[in-house]
């Protein structure tokens, strides 16, 4: 599935897109709504996010010619909107066929879930990925070791996503992995979770050049020191954007 953004702002578009792509979404972006508008038709996409922020005079003309070619059904319309946005303009948008209209720092726990269940209400998302998977990114701070249960070797790598119920990571050394088994039961792994280090059981779901695992029985206090790091994601992504875009 193809989401189009029509973002100038580059701090904006890089917290769409990663809300977007854990419900396997394809992310197309265009700084100019004029190009955008003119590719539309080969890029066929099943939602289009647009800043009304950056584009506060294209947003209406724009929002009217892709409904002249798709219907809400067809492609979900979602408008990215700043600190100021009148009830009026918000009400044009509904009777032009915006689907729905969103804060653009998506810095607010509710507005991420309306964010998301938009897609959801209107076209066949990845449910597998829509959970609270988050893929891993610089603004993380997450370690994941264990010992070989055969060999005693530790085995490190890159963790690449994380949710409340595993992880999967890319190991520094795959041949050291070679020979484990889904199934296979690893007890006493570590994992850093920003500045705490946590013990935990876990079992591998699928081996390969990418282990994906689910966290087995984890204690209160280690299941809410995650729960809590997960909650704080884009508080920690937007200041780290802010500062490079800065």
């Amino acid at each position: 599935m193809k989401a189009l953004l029509i973002i100038d702002d580059d701090t904006t578009s890089q917290i769409a897109s990663f809300y977007l792509k854990p419900m396997g979404m394809d992310i197309i972006r265009y700084r100019d709504p004029l190009k955008a508008l003119d590719n539309l038709d080969e890029i066929q996409p099943e939602a289009i996010i647009m800043s009304a922020c950056d584009f506060p005079r294209h947003w209406k003309p724009i929002v009217v010619n892709i409904r002249s070619l798709y219907s809400k059904n067809e492609c979900v319309i979602v408008l990215l909107k700043g600190k100021y946005f009148p009830f009026e303009e918000a009400a044009k948008a509904a009777h032009l066929g915006v689907n729905g209209v969103i804060r653009e720092d998506l810095g607010d726990d509710q507005e991420r879930t309306r964010f998301q269940q938009l897609f959801k209400r209107y076209i066949q998302v990845d449910e597998a990925r829509s959970t609270d998977r988050r893929p891993v990114a610089r603004w993380d701070k997450l370690d994941f070791v264990f010992t070989h249960p055969v060999s005693q070797t530790l085995l490190t790598g890159r963790v690449e996503s994380i949710s409340s119920s595993g992880l999967s990571m890319s190991p520094d050394h795959a041949g050291l992995c070679a020979d484990l088994e889904p199934g296979l039961v690893i007890e006493d792994a570590s994992m850093r979770i920003g500045d705490q280090v946590v013990s935990l059981n876990c079992k591998l779901q699928r081996s390969g050049a990418i282990l994906a695992f689910s966290f087995e029985n984890l204690s209160a206090e280690t299941a809410d020191t995650l729960r809590r790091y997960l909650a704080a994601t884009p508080e920690r992504q937007m200041k780290t954007l802010k500062a490079e875009n800065s």
